[in-house]
């Protein structure tokens, strides 16, 4: 009988004690604690190059504008050999305008000069300008703005850049207004005589709130960062330019708006300089 016994209790499993399931539970945090801590650590990472990419063209543009008294983007065929056979005029030159057709161009001249570091947008063969005229109706390069022919962002996303003064060429040029859903909220002609340096997109915009903060004024409609609805792949009839802004970027109606950080949508910023 006490044999009988004994065979049994050898035969009960052991369960755990609240010790061992405490073990478990603090493994278990600390393990979500370091995956989410380096996300964190990524996403700051992509945060400073992002903006580190935006400074360095920033920089690299008034550097060109004071050597060639030109603007990137806008030089005719004259003014390009005086950086080299490779650099690539606009196809709507010399108006003070650099619109988004041209921005291919506008990668290349710097690229050409030295100012930037950027091998795919340093061909002309590569870049493909539109026709020229006003934003109603210049078309875009064939194939849009691509990784094959444009500075990218970290996520391999075009940038694009667009300086319009207002000027047209027979028709209105797009120029954008504070409606959401506007090109890029500018409201004002002080606001449309600046050049814009889109972030490229696949963004999250908990991401380009936290650079809005840091840089400038934490609003998407508004400061020198802000949000735009410019597409940069497209090449349609509005070539690069959104029909409707994505509801997932920013809420608030005019003139108070907020990023959209809970949850994040998928979006892209905006320099103004």
């Amino acid at each position: 009988m006490k044999a009988s016994l004994s065979k049994m209790k050898k035969q009960v499993q052991r369960g755990f004690t609240l010790v061992e399931i405490a073990i478990v539970l603090v493994i278990i945090g600390l393990l979500i604690g370091g995956v989410l801590r380096g996300q964190e650590l990524l996403n700051s990472a992509r945060i400073n190059s992002i903006s580190a990419q935006a400074s360095s063209i920033q920089t690299a543009y008034f550097g060109f504008v004071d050597r060639y008294k030109a603007l990137p983007g806008d030089m005719t065929a004259a003014q390009v050999v005086l950086i080299n056979s490779s650099t690539a005029p606009a196809s709507a030159s010399g108006d003070g305008n650099v619109l988004l057709a041209d921005s291919p161009a506008f990668f290349n001249n710097l690229a050409q000069a030295g100012f930037i570091s950027c091998t795919p947008c340093s061909s002309t063969g590569i870049v493909t300008p539109g026709t020229g005229g006003a934003a109603a109706s210049y078309t875009a390069p064939t194939a849009g703005l691509t990784a094959a022919n444009t500075m990218v962002n970290v996520y391999g996303q075009p940038l694009a850049f667009q300086f319009n003064t207002g000027a047209t060429t027979g028709s209105t040029a797009v120029t954008g207004s504070s409606t959401a859903g506007a090109i890029n909220f500018m409201a004002t002609t002080a606001e449309i005589s600046k050049p814009l340096l889109t972030t490229g997109g696949q963004i999250a915009s908990n991401m380009l709130a936290e650079m809005d903060r840091k840089a400038d004024d934490g609003n998407p409609a508004g400061g020198s960062f802000r949000y735009t609805d410019i597409v940069a792949t497209t090449s349609t009839a509005a070539p690069f330019v959104g029909a409707t802004p994505s509801a997932a970027c920013f809420t608030g109606t005019s003139p108070s708006f907020s990023w959209a950080v809970n949850p994040p949508g998928i979006c892209q910023g905006a320099s103004l300089f």
